[in-house]
């Protein structure tokens, strides 16, 4: 069995929440979208990056009737594939809405989403919101940051991250261009492990630690996350937060 909870935050400092989450049991479809763009074109870009996914998972359901307009990569399963269509379609309505007038160019979301078959969860990504597996008072990350610090990590160079102020600029998100790299993975959670997906809003301010120590408090999931929101708040809340936590029961 799974429980769920999530909730987003506007945060200390921002005048409005950008950030939306869905929690869809009857699809098993988990999404938090940390939309960019201000004056509320952000939250416009998350919105529709949310309902286009929402949208084509609920019409994908039936395996005869799917269609794969991006092609169908047999090296992966049904649901990878069933994501990575799901979150380019995003990428492609939030790319061509961003096209309709000047005021909404820059316009873009992230995207954290897992899709629950039974107990397994398959995680899809763009963006720096980020998905969690915890497992055994050990907290891992799933998903790979789309920033700049995370592509110069990649190169093998060693820089002091306190020198670069653009270290967490992002090097794409859905939106940003017509084709996105979609990051994948596939997971099966043991009876009492926890799957968390949040903001860079929460990730970026409170410690791994804090948040282990939190998911393994052996509060109820709601408490958890008030717990997560707050810690977040506490350490300045500079943006907007959002988590959402599945848990595996017995």
């Amino acid at each position: 069995m799974i429980e769920s909870f999530g909730t987003t935050d506007v945060g200390c400092s921002r005048e409005r929440n950008e950030d939306r989450i869905l929690l869809d049991e009857g699809l098993g479809l988990y999404i938090v979208a940390d939309g960019m763009g201000g004056h509320s074109y952000g939250a416009m870009a998350a919105e529709l990056a949310i309902s286009t996914m929402q949208h084509y998972l609920e019409s994908s359901r039936e395996r005869l009737d799917v269609t794969w307009p991006f092609g169908y990569n047999f090296d992966l399963s049904v649901e990878a594939n069933r994501m990575v269509t799901a979150i380019q379609l995003a990428n492609r309505q939030v790319w061509r809405q961003s096209e309709q007038a000047p005021e909404y160019a820059g316009m873009g979301t992230t995207i954290a989403a897992v899709i629950r078959t039974g107990h397994r969860m398959t995680v899809g990504n763009v963006g720096d919101s980020r998905v969690y597996l915890y497992h055994e008072g050990s907290l891992r990350q799933i998903t790979v940051d789309d920033t700049w610090m995370q592509a110069i990590a990649g190169l093998g160079v060693q820089i002091d991250k306190g020198k670069y102020p653009l270290r967490n600029f992002l090097t794409q998100s859905a939106g940003s261009k017509d084709v996105i790299e979609v990051h994948l993975a596939e997971v099966d959670p043991a009876p009492n492990d926890m799957v968390m997906i949040c903001s860079d809003g929460l990730h970026g301010l409170a410690g791994e630690v804090e948040i282990a120590a939190a998911l393994g408090s052996g509060k109820p999931l709601r408490g958890i996350v008030y717990d997560l929101i707050g810690m977040a708040k506490q350490a300045g809340g500079t943006d907007n937060v959002s988590a959402i936590l599945l848990a595996v029961k017995e």
